[in-house]
């Protein structure tokens, strides 16, 4: 078996997918399989055997361990007539689309300025760390692995752009960014040099240490500073990734109140975001009421002149 999903997961790679969270939940089904089924295919049997083994687990988790099994049991099948293809939704959808959060600016000033509350004297960059981030992200919708992952090279304050490298599915980009954003990073970026010269990282921990470490206490701080709105009842969830969906709503909201071809507006914002087709980008936009409520009104005028008599 693990052979099998070894090949598996070799075959989705080659076409593009990650299969990170997937491979590793498959991976987890092979061993179980050779050491409890040595030499059987995938079944419907065995793999609610693997999948309902642990007791203390949520419907969801479980579910996810199930549809993973699917994939695998189709691919299996091609090669072994014996193997069964687990039935569909049986614990429910396998992923789970938490609501996402369209932040407010009050709210992301609240949270900007109560980042002052992280200025312990033996980490002196941590507040300027979080508040320049949260900006960031707010101001361009980057993905929290994009911006952690940044590096001096990338940020060229002269011509006011940011280099994104390629991650996930999309390809690097250069993305212009508006002045104030260039002169917070300036800023940022001088008193970490005084701090860490030998960091190669655009923002980096107490520890000096950038990239995918930095993520960790990025999200642990932002969770801590977040948490009074989730307590007043603001927030369902307090998640970094909701400023990319905050980015891409205010901006579609916005444009559908201007005169100017939406078409064209939607395809920057999806090489903006680093998308290769708008089907991507939608998944970020959210209902605005005012920009539902303007879309209404400028459809009722557009019936009313059409269904005018003309003379």
């Amino acid at each position: 078996m693990q052979r099998l999903v070894a090949r598996y997961l070799d075959h989705r790679q080659k076409l593009g997918y990650a299969m990170v969270s997937t491979g590793s939940i498959l991976r987890q089904f092979a061993r179980f399989a050779d050491r409890f089924a040595p030499g059987q295919p995938l079944t419907i049997e065995l793999g609610h055997r693997w999948a309902l083994l642990p007791v203390k687990m949520t419907p969801r988790y479980r579910a996810a361990r199930l549809c993973g099994l699917r994939g695998l049991g189709r691919y299996g099948s091609l090669f072994d007539p014996r193997t069964e293809v687990l039935p569909k939704g049986q614990y429910g959808p396998g992923r789970h689309r938490p609501a996402p959060h369209i932040y407010t600016t009050a709210q992301v000033r609240w949270l900007m300025r109560d980042t002052a509350l992280l200025e312990p004297s033996w980490s002196p960059l941590r507040a300027m760390t979080m508040k320049t981030i949260i900006g960031l992200l707010w101001c361009t919708g980057l993905r929290i692995g994009e911006a952690v992952c940044l590096r001096d090279r990338d940020f060229d304050p002269r011509a006011g752009t940011l280099c994104i490298a390629p991650r996930k599915f999309s390809p690097q980009r250069i993305l212009p960014i508006h002045p104030s954003v260039v002169r917070a990073l300036e800023r940022y970026q001088r008193r970490r040099r005084q701090l860490y010269p030998r960091s190669e990282h655009l923002f980096v921990s107490h520890s000096g240490k950038g990239g995918m470490s930095l993520r960790t206490n990025i999200e642990f701080y932002f969770h801590w500073l977040a948490s009074p709105l989730k307590s007043k009842g603001d927030l369902e969830s307090v998640r970094l990734h909701d400023f990319r969906h905050t980015f891409a709503s205010n901006w579609v909201a916005r444009w559908s109140r201007q005169a100017a071809p939406l078409p064209h507006h939607l395809v920057l914002l999806t090489r903006y975001l680093g998308h290769h087709k708008f089907s991507d980008t939608f998944w970020y936009v959210q209902p605005n009421r005012r920009a539902l409520r303007h879309a209404a009104t400028t459809f009722q005028n557009y019936r009313q002149r059409r269904d005018e008599p003309q003379l």
